[in-house]
């Protein structure tokens, strides 16, 4: 099977299940902020990073709800059997971000990492969902790409 087409199929095949990364990101960062020695850090240092954590994951929100409220129906939608779009996106925060509703969700666990105060969990994690959602995004370009064209 050739590379483009394994991650095509590998694509659809997490687009199908996309849902369930918040879980695993939530159950495996509970032991890591057990277990991560925050007493390294000084008092205003903990209170820092966890205010900053909390605004990413407030702007990744933001994102998601600005991006969910202003898109057309039938486009970015819940489906999760597979790609669907009545039409294509291309006005409001689609004509600056090519994959506004992952950046919000990357910067919503963003904070939740963050959180953990433990760095090789962050780069973990973090390129464990740059992986996943590459895949992802590429099965959504190429159905686009056959359905729309150039357009």
């Amino acid at each position: 099977m050739a590379l483009i087409h394994s991650f095509e199929q590998s694509g659809n095949t997490l687009f199908r299940h996309r849902g369930q990364i918040p879980l695993f990101i939530f159950i495996t960062a509970i032991p890591i902020i057990f277990l991560t020695d925050t007493t390294i850090f000084n008092d205003t240092f903990y209170l820092i990073l966890t205010v900053f954590s909390i605004i990413v994951a407030l702007s990744g929100f933001i994102i998601r709800a600005y991006t969910i409220g202003t898109t057309p129906k039938g486009t970015s939608g819940r489906n999760t059997r597979e790609q669907v779009a009545e039409s294509l996106n291309t006005k409001g925060i689609y004509s600056t971000l090519r994959h506004p509703l992952y950046l919000g969700n990357y910067l919503m666990w963003l904070g939740l990492l963050l959180f953990t105060f433990n760095a090789y969990y962050i780069i973990i994690i973090s390129l464990f969902f740059w992986l996943y959602y590459e895949r992802i995004m590429f099965a959504e370009e190429r159905f686009l790409e056959r359905k729309y064209g150039d357009e």
